[in-house]
């Protein structure tokens, strides 16, 4: 299963010119989504706590995607300007604030995020999330082990939604749309890697089913 490379930092456009960073003011103050969602059975969030983690990502991906087309479009009319032979600075500069702009709302954005999920977790969840994070950074063994016990919740919860539909088929009620909200809402976010998204849809499909079977 697929997941997003970098699970340790929070995705951050690259500076137009390479130079010395200060110090990361946020470097391990926050949580990134993916170590969450891998470690959620390990530190035990209710099922309060999961819906409104998946809310919050749900809606900081969709606003995420919006920034990043914007950050890629105003990037590559800042190439452009600067690619003339004659460049005019007043102009140049307007660009390049924009693009500094669409960053800023980006970096705002995840940090954001963070927060709300920092926010989220109890004073005892936080420490075990601490500690598997470690675990995890120090060898691949920790991460794969994450990874197969987030593929396997899947695996089961897709079989679920199976089994609820041929329910619903075999009660003469019409499954058609959980087979299309499968292939167009669930495969799309599998197949990319995005699994927080995908069992996020699961998730309401198996509400969906549970309600329609009453």
């Amino acid at each position: 299963m697929k997941l997003i490379a970098s699970i340790f930092l929070f995705a951050s456009a690259c500076p137009l010119i390479a130079a010395d960073k200060p110090a990361d003011p946020f470097a391990g103050a926050f949580f990134p989504p993916e170590l969450v969602f891998l470690a959620r059975d390990e530190i035990g969030l209710t099922q309060e706590q999961q819906e409104n983690f998946q809310d919050q990502v749900e809606k900081m991906q969709l606003r995420s995607e919006e920034l990043r087309g914007k950050l890629e479009r105003e990037t590559a009319a800042l190439a452009m300007l600067a690619k003339q032979e004659r460049v005019d600075e007043a102009t140049i500069l307007a660009q390049l604030d924009k693009v500094l702009d669409a960053e800023r709302e980006l970096k705002h954005l995840h940090i954001g995020l963070g927060v709300a999920i920092k926010n989220l977790l109890t004073p005892e969840q936080q420490p075990k999330l601490h500690k598997i994070a470690k675990g995890v950074a120090k060898g691949s063994v920790a991460f794969r082990q994450l990874e197969e016990a987030a593929s396997k919740r899947i695996v089961a919860k897709v079989e679920r939604v199976k089994a609820g539909a041929q329910q619903w088929q075999e009660n003469g009620r019409d499954p058609s749309a959980i087979a299309q909200a499968m292939e167009e809402k669930f495969k799309p976010p599998i197949d990319a890697g995005k699994v927080i998204e995908a069992e996020t849809v699961l998730d309401r499909l198996l509400k969906q089913l549970k309600a329609g079977s009453k």
